[in-house]
């Protein structure tokens, strides 16, 4: 790897550690809250977009680690 892949791939693991901990909050199910326009939701409203949220960070995670695989990277 030269400079340019390895400063490419140090930002690719930090993107994805910073996601792997929203993803681990969302599925722990505490520190996570729902507001829209500053009023907070009932519980059922939360419960409702914690699975497609956790679903769009999963996602986000097999994209990263696809890009790092195309580096070189053996997923380990």
């Amino acid at each position: 790897m030269n400079r340019n892949q390895i400063a490419t791939a140090n930002s690719l693991f930090f993107t994805r550690d910073q996601v792997q901990r929203r993803l681990d909050t969302v599925l722990s199910g505490s520190g996570v809250a729902l507001a829209i326009t500053g009023d907070y939701q009932q519980p059922d409203v939360l419960a409702a977009v914690l699975e497609p949220l956790s679903e769009h960070f999963r996602k986000e995670i097999a994209a990263i680690n696809d890009q790092l695989k195309l580096m070189g990277w053996s997923g380990e």
